[in-house]
């Protein structure tokens, strides 16, 4: 089957956490506290007022990689004057889908 992409809702949203903590673990991160009740606390006000946005890769039912935008605003400077960026975060890919 082919993958496919769609939007994360709130109905993926317990599995992206997983491979986001998945992907901390493989990053090396020490893990000294439970993230999930953060990091769903964190998705949850940020999908819904539109600063963080995340594009789900899924062969089939599987979802097979993440990715995520947040969109800050930072006091304005001379390459950015309205201040307003976007972070990229939450890159990760399924071992058995890599290549």
């Amino acid at each position: 089957m082919a993958v496919q992409y769609k939007k994360l809702t709130e109905y993926e949203l317990d599995i992206f956490i997983e491979m986001r903590i998945c992907q901390l673990r493989e990053e090396g991160a020490k893990e000294q506290i439970d993230l999930r009740h953060s990091l769903k606390d964190y998705y949850h006000r940020h999908m819904e007022d539109g600063t963080f946005v995340s594009w789900l890769a899924a062969d089939g039912d599987k979802i097979v990689g993440t990715s995520g935008i947040s969109f800050v605003e930072k006091p304005p400077y001379f390459g950015c004057p309205n201040g307003k960026i976007a972070l990229l975060s939450s890159m990760f890919t399924d071992k058995a889908y890599r290549r």
